[in-house]
């Protein structure tokens, strides 16, 4: 039994690292009646687009009429937005999530996602420090 016990302590552990980088991949705000979820999902090699998992869930307001290409995209450090080049959408009513793709961004750079009017709130900013590789 002891030896299960520190075994599994083991694993914890270990795990925990991973655990921890993905949080820091999720961000979240729950301002007005919408609350928005972004993960960042790090392409696997350089050069590839950017893909972030956005979540809106409400048990107030409908979601149908919000459409991602135009209420979600990336603000580069200059200011400029980038406007999503796919976006894959599912669920609908009070709970929708899609999957925004945008460019590779430039390395070392930061990422962020604005998400502009959904819920009553002009816009929500969500920032990663760089892209993980």
């Amino acid at each position: 039994m002891t030896v299960l016990v520190r075994l599994t302590a083991i694993v914890a552990l270990l795990a925990l690292p991973a655990l921890a980088a993905a949080e820091e991949l999720t961000k979240r705000d729950a301002q007005g009646p919408v609350t928005v979820v972004a993960t960042l999902m790090p392409p696997s090699a350089a050069g590839e687009p950017l893909r972030v998992k956005v979540v809106l869930d409400t048990h107030s307001v409908g979601l149908d009429t919000i459409a991602f290409e135009r209420a979600v995209a990336l603000r580069n450090p200059d200011g400029t937005e980038v406007v999503p080049t796919a976006v894959e959408t599912t669920g609908g009513g009070h709970h929708r999530q899609t999957v925004v793709v945008f460019p590779a961004p430039a390395p070392n750079t930061p990422v962020i996602l604005v998400v502009k009017a959904v819920g009553g709130v002009a816009e929500r900013v969500f920032t990663w420090q760089a892209v993980p590789r």
